[in-house]
């Protein structure tokens, strides 16, 4: 069986899967649908786009070998980095970022958890300068509150430090 039929019977299975979840939603209620229907829709989407792209392009450019991993190169006069963190240094540090993350939500909940958080993150990793740190990420809180508070109507959980603030 050839590459390109192996991913189409994979996009398919998936696709099937994508409208099983459309037919159980029709046993929910009107709130209860608000989440995987179009979830389901959005992935029949994307489906549909993988399976037009995948049949309809180069295969050429569908290759990807996932086991080998280039190291990015460093531009003339930048130093590269020699040693890297090994790797239980590496998990603890994502098991640490982890748990922070849970504290801040069970302290301070969702929202404020995902600005802290996220803004951190930004600037500790120097991902970016902290003004457009501080920019994405009230932006991305901003998208997460109407989504959530005012879209779905669902009340925040305000954390174990909020009676302090009453």
């Amino acid at each position: 069986m050839s590459k390109r039929a192996q991913d189409n019977i994979a996009a398919i299975v998936v696709l099937a899967v994508f409208v099983g979840v459309i037919y159980l939603c029709q046993d929910f209620g009107p709130r209860a649908r608000m989440i995987p229907l179009p979830l389901a829709v959005f992935g029949i989407i994307l489906t549909l786009v993988q399976l037009v792209w995948q049949n309809v392009g180069s295969t050429d450019k569908l290759r990807m070998d996932m086991i080998t991993v280039e190291e990015p190169t460093a531009p003339a006069g930048e130093h590269k980095p020699d040693a890297k963190p090994s790797g239980w240094k590496r998990e603890t540090a994502a098991y640490g970022m982890v748990f922070l993350f849970v504290a801040l939500i069970l302290a301070v909940g969702p929202m404020l958890a995902v600005f802290m958080f996220t803004t951190g993150y930004f600037v500790v990793t120097r991902q970016y300068s902290w003004q457009a740190g501080l920019l994405y990420t009230a932006l991305l809180t901003a998208v997460l509150y109407l989504m959530f508070r005012v879209a779905l109507g669902i009340q925040p959980y305000y954390g174990l430090l909020a009676p302090l603030f009453d």
